[in-house]
């Protein structure tokens, strides 16, 4: 009933003509959770906040603005016993003087894309996966029969994030 919810939830907002809502939740479900798996992310103190920042076109504020509402609701507002602060900017606004510990990315150009991953982020996601292995980013996700983790072995390295081998094994690598 939940996933009906969202589901109609997400048509009412206008994404169902330029973004499928299915694979919006899924992703919002599962990229903010395996970011959360890179051994080198480290935290000030126990209480420090999980930074999310969702990257957009000027034209899709509205739905930026929706998935920050829907990660808020879907992890409580916590993941890992550490408060979620979600953030949305437009590619234009992208800098280099706040970190992040996600920039989930999307429906964007690759030059746009290119700004991504030039800010300061420990994991990089994507909306569109096809775009995956030109623009320099970490993850997307795709759905054929279930969730496929795709993870870009060239940003895998330049950017020196460190998963589990069991993330590894059931990641498909670009």
């Amino acid at each position: 009933m939940r996933h009906v919810f969202i589901l109609l939830a997400l048509s009412i907002a206008g994404w169902s003509a330029s973004y499928d809502p299915f694979l919006l939740n899924t992703q919002l479900t599962l990229l903010p959770k395996i970011a959360m798996l890179d051994k080198n992310i480290t935290f000030a103190h126990s209480k420090s906040p999980i930074k999310i920042l969702i990257a957009y076109e000027s034209d899709d504020e509205d739905t930026a603005l929706n998935c920050s509402k829907i990660l808020m609701s879907k992890f409580n507002g916590t993941l890992n016993g550490h408060p979620i602060a979600v953030t949305t900017l437009p590619f234009d606004k992208l800098n280099n003087s706040t970190s992040y510990h996600l920039i989930y990315a999307l429906k964007a150009s690759l030059s746009q894309l290119k700004k991504v991953h030039n800010a300061t982020a420990a994991v990089t996601a994507l909306y569109d996966a096809d775009k995956l292995g030109d623009d320099g980013l970490l993850l997307s996700i795709r759905m054929e029969r279930s969730p496929i983790i795709l993870i870009n072995a060239k940003a895998l390295r330049e950017n020196r994030i460190s998963f589990p081998d069991s993330l590894l094994e059931i990641a498909r690598i670009i």
